[in-house]
């Protein structure tokens, strides 16, 4: 003779009558997944390494995101490469004004660490002309006046 099956109101699982009460433990501290909204009981917020992944990694749940960064919103609006040499690996961001409370995207443009460093340096001739020549053509492009 078969046990009767009982409907679990934790996680609608239909549990055998004599596995109900250690079923209830186990799924007491039951949560959802956010990623694919499934039940589970793990440590975590949530049910596998492959949720895991797809929660953590990008966007607000990232232990380094930053949403409104200067670099952010260089990167916005300009990308993340150098505007002298096109480097992509390594780049930096330079305030023109140099005012670093002032992040409106004109103000911010993207350098390698060597250029970046060209503009606070007696070099500074070889990369300022390019950098407002961007500057000047990014204003253009969006309709500010220059």
């Amino acid at each position: 003779m078969r046990h009767p099956k009982i409907k679990c109101e934790k996680c609608d699982r239909d549990i055998g009558n004599n596995n109900y009460t250690k079923h209830l433990k186990t799924c007491q501290g039951m949560k959802e997944c956010p990623i694919c909204l499934t039940k589970h009981n793990k440590s975590g917020v949530t049910c596998s390494y492959s949720c895991s992944n797809k929660y953590f990694r990008t966007g607000e749940n990232n232990g380094n995101w930053k949403q409104d960064t200067y670099q952010t919103t260089c990167w916005l609006y300009h990308g993340k490469k150098c505007l002298v040499c096109d480097e992509q690996n390594i780049v930096t961001v330079h305030h023109v004004n140099e005012n670093h409370n002032d992040n409106r995207p004109e103000n911010l443009v993207p350098l390698c660490p060597t250029h970046h460093q060209y503009v606070h340096s007696r070099y500074k001739d070889k990369v300022v002309p390019i950098i407002e020549e961007y500057v000047k053509n990014y204003l253009l492009r969006v309709g500010k006046p220059g």
